[in-house]
């Protein structure tokens, strides 16, 4: 893998950190704010805006409930 994709621990676009996701029985990893994201064989994809803003809700959510 090279710099910046899913190996890396910072998103290479915004330094946030990076995150892990099932999406739809997929695993990825990328960035929440950049909507960048990584398959384990390392293909870049971007999710859809409505997927997109269903992650930001369900992560906001859950750190109101903390």
């Amino acid at each position: 893998m090279t710099e910046g994709t899913a190996s890396s621990s910072l998103c290479r676009e915004c330094k946030q950190p990076l995150m892990a996701l099932d999406f739809y029985g997929e695993r990825l990893k990328g960035c929440l704010t950049c909507n960048i994201w990584w398959t384990p064989d390392d293909t870049k994809k971007k999710l859809a805006e409505a997927d997109l803003c269903a992650l930001h809700d369900m992560i906001h959510h859950s750190h109101r409930d903390d």
